[in-house]
């Protein structure tokens, strides 16, 4: 009966930490084209918890990119919002190195719209966005897009 309730416990605890993380489909689109624009709306970001997004975008040429927010208060006193964004070269290494520096938000105005650009080329496989939320209050992430250029 103990292996029963241990093996539900950790069962409970990987839904909740799966839950805070989002993986967006493949960018297949970027193969074929130059820049890539992928959108997702309406997600949640209470008190202190922090929202992944991970987009895959495996590709053979050097890129830069964009990555784009908007972020929009909803109630409460949500003092600060950071935006930060990773990339990874390997999915076996799990070697996710920031991209650029994070990006506050004080929520002194009702919405507002983060760009986090990268001039330097390199070979990213996967994204990483985490938005970060802190104080008693709800923020929506109303839009984001990564966009990737081929160099």
């Amino acid at each position: 009966m103990k292996k029963f309730i241990s093996i539900l416990f950790l069962m409970s605890f990987c839904f909740i930490a799966m839950a805070q993380t989002v993986t967006l489909q493949s960018m297949e689109a970027y193969r074929t084209g130059g820049t890539y624009q992928l959108v997702n709306t309406d997600y949640n970001l209470d008190t202190t918890t922090a929202r992944t997004f991970i987009f895959t975008a495996p590709q053979a040429q050097p890129t830069t990119q964009d990555y784009v927010v908007n972020i929009d208060s909803v109630f409460g006193n949500q003092t600060n919002v950071a935006v930060a964004l990773y990339g990874q070269k390997s999915t076996i290494a799990v070697d996710w190195t920031q991209i650029g520096s994070t990006v506050n938000w004080l929520g002194t105005t009702s919405d507002t719209t983060i760009i986090i650009s990268n001039a330097t080329a390199n070979r990213f496989r996967n994204y990483k966005a985490v938005i970060t939320g802190t104080g008693n209050g709800r923020s929506k992430i109303d839009a984001q897009e990564l966009k990737l250029f081929k160099e």
